[in-house]
């Protein structure tokens, strides 16, 4: 006889923890989340092509979604420009891991220094193309 009279008390229970659970109190507002973006990173599986700013402190590296990205370097870079292929050399574990600061870009030059160290890494703006293009014709000048 007792577990009868708990069962509706028991279902009552449930129903209100339900509603609580899906619209998120008493705001009846969903309380579900946008979703949070994945912060946009450079991953080494995924580079393309590179294209060698003047002064050997830059690099402007495509990824194979057309996004670029801007890795500056820790020191001057020398003879990057007379390089057929880089390679990027980072300490993170996993094919995913990004491109960051302290990790290097590697050259075959027999010559100089073999690897350059990065000191970041940022997407590269249409602002910053427009802002470079205008410095190289100031400089052709």
């Amino acid at each position: 006889m007792e577990n009868n009279m708990l069962r509706p008390v028991l279902v009552a229970v449930l129903a209100v923890s339900a509603t609580v659970l899906t619209f998120g109190g008493a705001s009846g507002q969903p309380s579900a989340q946008p979703p949070v973006k994945a912060p946009e990173c450079l991953r080494n599986v995924n580079i393309w092509d590179y294209t060698t700013v003047p002064g050997n402190r830059s690099l402007i590296v495509t990824d194979k979604s057309r996004r670029k990205y801007r890795v500056d370097f820790v020191a001057p870079c020398y003879n990057l420009q007379h390089q057929f292929g880089l390679g990027f050399k980072t300490f993170a574990p996993g094919a995913l891991a990004c491109v960051t600061r302290g990790d290097s870009v590697l050259m075959r030059d027999p010559v100089g220094p073999n690897q350059c160290i990065i000191d970041k890494v940022v997407p590269y703006t249409p602002a910053m193309e427009q802002a470079d293009r205008a410095a190289r014709q100031g400089a052709r000048r």
